[in-house]
């Protein structure tokens, strides 16, 4: 039987692994790890922040705003197919 889980720490812990691992929004799996208490609010509000402040992409390159003029298209009018209004048949 695993030890109890006592610390604030720890039990932001669990509700990581509840919440990376398995899916279970922060909210629900704070519920599991503290119970229906203020604790488990001040528990999912601790993992929501800390999730919006990681950044799994930060190393990932990101592409510039600007677009290269090459790859800008001028006029596509000639591209586009023209619209019928011919009324259709009745079923």
């Amino acid at each position: 039987m695993p030890a109890p889980v006592n610390s604030h720490r720890q039990k932001l812990d669990e509700v990581h692994f509840l919440a990376d691992e398995f899916g279970i929004p922060a909210p629900k799996a704070a519920e599991l790890v503290a119970g229906a208490s203020t604790e488990a609010e001040d528990l999912a509000a601790e993992a929501m922040r800390e999730e919006h402040e990681r950044d799994p992409l930060a190393a990932e390159p990101v592409p510039g705003g600007d677009k290269d003029r090459e790859h800008i298209e001028k006029d596509i009018e000639d591209l586009e197919k023209p619209v019928r209004h011919d009324r259709s048949a009745p079923t």
